[in-house]
């Protein structure tokens, strides 16, 4: 897959292209582009794919910025796997946002052959959103492309939303966000020094730097699994604030099962399978040290049930 910062020059020649923000990958994404794979082996076209950075509504609406379920980095990588051939990362600023829906389209066609557009129901683009899918339908039979709608997914009464996964993964819902995203939630960062407190009580962790704007779950304890340069290892993995030591800073560190080495300032990504406990504060850190050995058990009977995918 090659990757485009702007708009490609010169164009590219024959696309089918699917368009939007696609923050999480989540399964009516996944139905986008698996739909954009259909088209393009019928017309016999490139796959093509446009995203934004910033999340258009970080510049649109500022205070109600959301989290980023997927960095950029995590959806150009989920993309290479769903297999688009050209992914495209338009910068979205107000000068963007305020194109009227026939002007953006024009800069899309000068930069792509297109012949198929493929958008999920809820799509729109240009100023004040006038582009919808009625209006791209019309505006495509008069500029030579097809329009290819997907409808939304349905899962368990409710509809797959990058909201409705922001919304399970800050409330804890770990199993029904995994199923929204048909994966594990995964976060991914720099190994941090921290303060070895884990270390000296015998359950060495890994502090893992979050990203800028990285959504990070709800408070709690983990089974998951961590992808290192080393290998792959099953991972009880905290999210708090350390409450037992009086710390109030937020901090994702992990206890690698199985594991000996050095990751310092290498990246790891935390797969998170399962649910085990909320965050707790204990009288002392015997207490806790006892409670991070049961959930240790826990986590190698979750991996078990969840295993690394």
């Amino acid at each position: 897959m090659r990757a485009h910062f702007g708009l490609p020059e010169p164009p590219l020649e024959r696309v089918a292209l699917a368009v939007g923000s696609f923050d999480g990958l989540h399964l009516g994404h996944q139905a986008v582009l698996r739909e954009l794979r259909t088209q393009a082996a019928r017309r016999d076209l490139g796959r093509a794919w446009i995203t934004f950075d910033p999340h258009p509504r970080c510049v649109l609406d500022p205070a109600n910025c959301p989290a980023q379920i997927t960095t950029l980095d995590e959806r150009l990588q989920l993309v290479r796997e769903l297999g688009v051939d050209e992914a495209i990362v338009v910068a979205f600023d107000r000068a963007l946002a305020g194109l009227p829906a026939e002007e953006f389209m024009a800069r899309v066609l000068a930069a792509v052959d297109l012949r198929c557009l493929v958008v999920g129901y809820d799509f729109a683009l240009g100023r004040s959103r006038t582009g919808n899918v009625g209006w791209l339908r019309e505006h495509g039979g008069s500029h030579g492309y097809a329009v290819e709608v997907v409808p939304p997914l349905q899962l368990d009464g409710e509809t797959v939303h990058s909201s409705a996964v922001r919304r399970l993964l800050t409330l804890g819902e770990l199993e029904a966000a995994n199923g929204m995203l048909g994966r594990q939630f995964s976060l991914s960062g720099l190994v941090e020094p921290g303060d070895k407190i884990g270390r000296q009580m015998g359950w060495p962790t890994v502090n893992v730097a979050v990203p800028p704007g990285k959504l990070v779950p709800a408070r709690g304890i983990y089974a998951g699994w961590a992808r290192t340069p080393l290998g792959d290892f099953r991972a009880a993995i905290s999210v708090g604030y350390r409450p037992t030591f009086d710390k109030t800073e937020l901090r994702v560190e992990a206890y690698l099962l199985d594991f000996e080495g050095d990751l310092y300032q290498r990246r790891v990504e935390l797969r998170f399978a399962a649910w085990i406990r909320e965050e707790a504060k204990f009288p002392d850190p015997g207490r806790l040290s006892s409670q991070i050995a049961r959930d240790v058990t826990e986590t190698r009977r979750l991996t078990d049930a969840h295993p690394l995918k």
